[in-house]
């Protein structure tokens, strides 16, 4: 069985005080919803150590300054993508299959903020597998929309 090596640095970090250094590979982009003041802000992420399965997060928020803004439909979709030579996919959810490295899951959400999938991706293959996590999220309000884009890459 295959295991990390997350808890050792994570306990000595803890134990010493000082900062963290990143355990995870993300990317934040936004758009703004016209006419709002609002942004659709949307992240990706996904664990950099692993050594079998990892897993991943996307979101779709809007956002007015720092608090949340409620829209009337709110989307995201999340595409997880195996790479190197005769990468495979497994993903839980299972999502939809795009080709045998890659997968979406989407979902939608009315008269909220925030559109948000979580999940285990296991990258399978090839020894030099690593992973890519696409988020494309989108929100619609009195008549106006908006959407953005963002990928955390190994």
């Amino acid at each position: 069985m295959k295991k990390t090596l997350l808890t050792a640095g994570l306990v000595t970090v803890l134990v010493a005080g000082s900062a963290m250094p990143t355990m995870a590979i993300s990317d934040t982009a936004s758009t703004p919803l016209p006419g709002t003041r609002a942004k659709v802000v949307v992240n990706a992420w996904h664990c950099n150590v692993y050594a079998d399965k990892c897993s991943f997060k996307t979101s779709t928020k809007v956002m007015k300054g720092r608090k949340a803004y409620n829209v009337s439909k709110i989307t995201n979709t999340a595409t997880v993508k195996a790479n190197g030579w005769q990468a495979t996919l497994s993903l839980s959810p299972s999502g939809t299959y795009v080709s045998e490295n890659s997968r979406q899951v989407s979902w939608t959400n009315e008269n909220t903020w925030i559109a948000d999938i979580s999940g285990i991706a296991d990258p399978g293959g090839s020894l030099n597998t690593s992973i890519t996590t696409c988020s494309d999220g989108g929100a619609f309000k009195s008549g106006v929309k908006a959407f953005a884009s963002a990928c955390a890459n190994d």
